[in-house]
């Protein structure tokens, strides 16, 4: 086995890929399994305790506070780091408090995760959550997202969804060719390799959300 056990239990698909581009820049060469719903992260850490667990606390079937104790317990030298949408740090630290080592906000800059990653993996305890601002947040280099162009936002939006450039262009009426110019656009403007590391820019820039408050206006 090279490099630690890293185990990414996140129900979400696209953000498991995310995650795991995260650990590459992170640890560099390391052991990596995924798990989409908790039964199949309990079997994977029987099976084979990881050095690190990744954990979303929004997983469906898992209580937070409790299942992180019970997993601190059973688990005492795993580093557990949680990663997640909540943006409350009286909740961030509790969870901390609970056995967690770490909190990453999905909605924080990728690079935070990837220092994250590093940190709790030194014996660091790291806590990052995005900043407090009022309103939407505006186009600068740590949101490269809000820069993109309304058409290639929306491509960004349907990678995030994990659906391919075929179901895209059916999505959005456009032609492949199209659709595949705009993909190699977006991965430009975001200074991204493939579609996991977009997606999981995307998911920490609220394109799913953006969407879907728009969708109910």
């Amino acid at each position: 086995m090279n490099g630690p056990s890293v185990l990414i239990a996140d129900d979400h698909p696209i953000f498991r890929a995310g995650l795991r581009f995260a650990v590459g820049e992170a640890l560099g060469e390391a052991t990596v399994r995924e798990a989409g719903n908790v039964a199949t992260m309990h079997k994977l850490l029987e099976d084979v305790p990881a050095d690190l667990l990744l954990l979303d606390v929004y997983f469906p079937g898992l209580s937070a506070e409790a299942d992180v104790t019970t997993l601190r317990r059973a688990y005492p030298l795993m580093a557990i780091l949680v990663v997640s949408m909540l943006t409350d740090r009286a909740t961030a630290e509790r969870l901390m408090r609970a056995g967690a080592n770490g909190f990453v906000g999905k909605a924080v800059p990728p690079e935070k995760l990837v220092v994250g990653i590093r940190e709790v993996m030194e014996g660091g305890r790291p806590l990052y959550l995005p900043a407090q601002g009022r309103g939407r947040q505006t186009a600068t280099a740590d949101n490269p997202v809000n820069a993109l162009p309304p058409r290639q936002l929306e491509v960004l939006r349907l990678i995030t969804l994990g659906l391919s450039n075929k179901e895209i262009a059916r999505e959005l009426d456009l032609s492949l060719s199209t659709v595949g110019g705009h993909v190699s656009a977006l991965f430009q403007a975001l200074h991204v390799k493939n579609r996991a590391a977009a997606a999981s820019l995307g998911i920490a820039h609220g394109v799913i959300e953006s969407m879907e408050h728009t969708q109910d206006r």
